[in-house]
């Protein structure tokens, strides 16, 4: 069976997916019989070899070991290294609160990073002004979640009382040249005479960054749109999905122009891609486990929380905002309209502050039985993996805007790891071109484009590869 997907881009080669219908069964309770231990381990020499061959000459850290002393001594020191890298990620993370956050202040939001600054590249008055009114909501009572965090992030830091400001000044400078050089990055790879290199830079344009939490809704529409482009021409079968995998889900804290601050830290994607799975047949909801890996502690503790909450009958509440000014498609605007209609039921939003004139929101409560299906592993993919029971693997494994924070060779690791863990025929989905050097377990299928907005001028890839 052969499967065609169309991209926004003539120029892109068409795509063919097929699949096997083939699903191995594990029921529910056998898999929570692993929930309680810790199947978390580094990635062996041995399982590593095929990546290595075929990474050998690309000259990337890591990339010539021959040794299994010198692989684990590496391994684990780039597995520190990564997490050293989240601590960075929450200052980025400060860097937007302090451009876009509505929480602790009525001042206006900053339109962009580039109209943070002037012409002379000094902090405009309006970032100062909204610099010191987060310093200044640090040294009050407030119960603001995100202020809290900041608070005892700044002090886990050695950040001392009234020094503040100038931390968030300095922190915000470098965030704002940091941006500049990735804007740099990809014009050069648009300057350059192969077409390719502007998903290429795409890929890694991460690679050194800070880890980000970052996550938002519509990356979720793109995975919904590919899997039923797959459904629909045959290269996936109903009720072939059971255990997915979500690595990387994030938590929605204010990590970009058009993230929003005014409602309580919550994550997404766990719960859209279930409801995807759901809503396309590809599984039962009741019967669909996901299981989250993640490597930073926020997002894993917010995950446990959830999981217990849900186990205890209470609803895990999702704010949903849209910017009503933003040229949002027909398809984006449904699937915010239509977000949660399986998992959960309409509630109450939380009121919009006055200074985000047009965004309007909707709220999903989603049932303690889903929130309780939810499982958290502290797994960095690049150097650590789960040992799973066999034919307990995933038959779906997601990470969008995950791998871009890794070279190429680190890339392929995480393919490799991935792959590993899946079942024969899963599917894998990402969003970023990544290493084409990677394990033979995985066979590229081809890339897909969701637009987000009527033009096409703003959505999302997906690629694709199959477990073989």
């Amino acid at each position: 069976m052969m499967v065609r997907f169309r991209t926004l881009s003539s120029s892109c080669a068409r795509s063919y997916f097929w699949r096997t219908a083939c699903m191995a069964s594990l029921t529910f309770s056998s898999w929570a019989n692993i929930a309680g231990q810790n199947p978390v381990r580094y990635l062996g020499f041995a399982e590593v070899q095929e990546t290595l061959r075929l990474n050998a000459a690309s000259g990337l850290p890591g990339s010539a070991i021959q040794e299994s002393a010198e692989w684990d001594t590496w391994i684990s020191a780039r597995d520190a290294e990564v997490r050293g890298r989240i601590d960075r990620g929450i200052e980025d993370s400060v860097s937007n609160l302090v451009l876009y956050g509505t929480s602790f202040t009525s001042l206006p939001r900053v339109e962009s990073v580039e109209r943070a600054t002037s012409e002379a590249g000094e902090l405009v008055p309006a970032v100062i002004a909204r610099i010191h009114a987060l310093a200044v909501a640090l040294s009050s009572d407030t119960n603001n979640e995100r202020v809290r965090f900041v608070r005892e992030f700044l002090a886990r830091k050695g950040i001392r009382r009234n020094t503040e400001e100038p931390y968030f000044t300095e922190n915000l400078r470098r965030f704002i040249a940091e941006q500049a050089g990735y804007q740099n990055r990809l014009q050069d790879a648009a300057n350059d005479t192969d077409p390719s290199a502007v998903y290429l830079a795409r890929g890694t344009l991460f690679k050194t960054r800070g880890l980000s939490v970052d996550t938002s809704l519509l990356p979720n529409l793109a995975l919904e749109q590919t899997l039923r482009a797959m459904l629909q021409k045959g290269a996936l079968t109903t009720g072939s999905m059971r255990r997915i995998a979500v690595i990387g889900p994030g938590l929605d804290f204010t990590d970009k122009r058009d993230g929003y601050d005014f409602y309580p830290l919550q994550t997404l994607q766990p719960f859209a891609v279930l409801e995807t799975v759901a809503r396309l047949g590809l599984g039962k909801a009741e019967d669909l486990q996901v299981v989250c890996l993640d490597l930073n502690s926020a997002v894993v503790a917010h995950v446990q929380k959830l999981r217990e909450r849900g186990r205890a009958g209470q609803v895990y509440t999702v704010q949903l905002p849209r910017d009503t000014r933003a040229e949002w498609s027909p398809e984006a605007i449904a699937y915010w309209k239509g977000f949660g209609e399986i998992l959960g039921s309409p509630a109450k939003p939380l009121s919009v502050p006055a200074t985000l004139g047009g965004v309007v929101v909707r709220a999903v409560a989603i049932r303690p039985r889903y929130a309780a299906r939810m499982q958290v592993y502290d797994v960095n993919i690049v150097a650590q993996t789960l040992d799973l029971p066999t034919s307990a693997g995933f038959d779906l494994v997601v990470a969008t805007n995950v791998l871009v924070y890794y070279d190429r060779f680190q890339q392929a690791l995480a393919m490799a790891n991935i792959a590993r863990m899946m079942n024969h025929h899963g599917i894998f989905m990402a969003n970023n071109v990544l290493a084409s050097q990677h394990t033979s377990d995985l066979e590229y299928l081809g890339r897909r484009t969701t637009p987000f907005t009527p033009s096409g001028a703003y959505g999302d890839d997906i690629v694709v590869y199959r477990r073989k």
